[in-house]
C-alpha cells in the first residue's frame, strides 16, 4: 500500500490502474503449481478479455506526474506485493478464520508503515481536520473489503477471486462520474461493458453450491 499511494503521488492513476490490472494475470500463473487449481482455456481467454476491459476502461485523460518512471517502478512493486498478499491469504486462510487473520494483517501493516512515515521526512501535523474524515474512511471501507475477500479466499479459487477484483478499477471508473465530475469516452464505456461481461462469466463458471454452515 505504501507504494500503491508513493506511486499515484508521482504518476497517473491511468498508469498505476493498468500495471495493477495484470495482477489476474500473475496469481493465475502461480496458483496453478502452488495450489493444483485446474483452469480451462476457455477461463484463461475470458480472463484475459476481462483485464483488456479495464485496460480501455481507464485509458483516458489524466496527468502525468513529475517523476514518472519512479512512479511505474513503484507501481509495479506494488503490483507485485499485492499479488503476494492474495496468494498468501489463500493460504493462510486454509489455518486461520478471516477474523483472525485479518486483525493480524492489520496489525502488523501498521507497524511496518509507521517506520516508513517517520523516515519519509512528512510531517503529520499538515493534516487538517477536514482530513481525517477521508482518512477513517478510507480505513474502514477497503478494510472491510479486506475482511469480506479474506473470509471468500476459503471457497474461491485465488485465480478466480484475484479476476473478480478487476471489478474495482472499472466501479471507480463508473463512480468517478458522478463524484470527480469526469466522464468517460465510448471507447472507455466500451471498455467497462467488455469487463463487467467477461467477469461474470469467470465467475459464473466456477460457481459453487452454497455451503450447508456459514464460517
Amino acid at each position: 500500500m505504501t507504494m500503491f499511494y508513493s506511486a499515484v503521488r508521482l504518476t497517473s492513476i491511468v498508469d498505476v490502474s493498468l500495471i495493477g490490472a495484470f495482477q489476474p494475470a500473475l496469481v493465475l500463473i502461480v496458483a496453478r503449481p502452488l495450489f493444483g487449481e485446474r483452469m480451462s482455456r476457455a477461463d484463461v481467454g475470458w480472463i484475459i478479455l476481462a483485464m483488456a476491459g479495464v485496460s480501455v476502461a481507464v485509458l483516458g485523460p489524466g496527468a502525468a506526474g513529475h517523476d514518472r518512471v519512479l512512479g511505474d517502478l513503484l507501481a509495479v512493486g506494488a503490483l507485485l506485493s499485492f499479488s503476494a498478499y492474495w496468494l498468501v491469504s489463500k493460504h493462510a486462510r486454509e489455518m486461520h478464520d478471516a477474523m483472525q487473520y485479518t486483525a493480524g494483517v492489520t496489525i502488523f501493516a501498521a507497524l511496518g508503515a509507521t517506520p516508513i512515515v517517520l523516515l519519509s521526512g512528512q510531517s503529520l501535523g499538515r493534516i487538517h481536520v477536514s482530513d481525517w474524515l477521508w482518512i477513517v474512511l478510507l480505513a474502514v471501507v477497503p478494510g472491510s473489503g479486506h475482511l469480506v475477500m479474506n473470509w471468500a479466499h476459503r471457497f474461491v479459487d485465488a485465480s478466480i477471486s484475484s479476476a473478480i477484483s478487476c471489478l474495482a478499477p472499472l466501479v471507480a471508473a463508473v463512480l468517478a462520474i458522478p463524484i470527480l465530475g469526469q466522464s468517460l469516452s465510448l471507447l472507455q464505456v466500451g471498455g467497462v461493458i467488455v469487463g463487467l461481461s467477461a467477469i461474470a462469466v469467470v465467475a459464473a463458471r466456477h460457481r459453487q453450491p452454497a455451503q450447508p454452515q456459514v464460517e
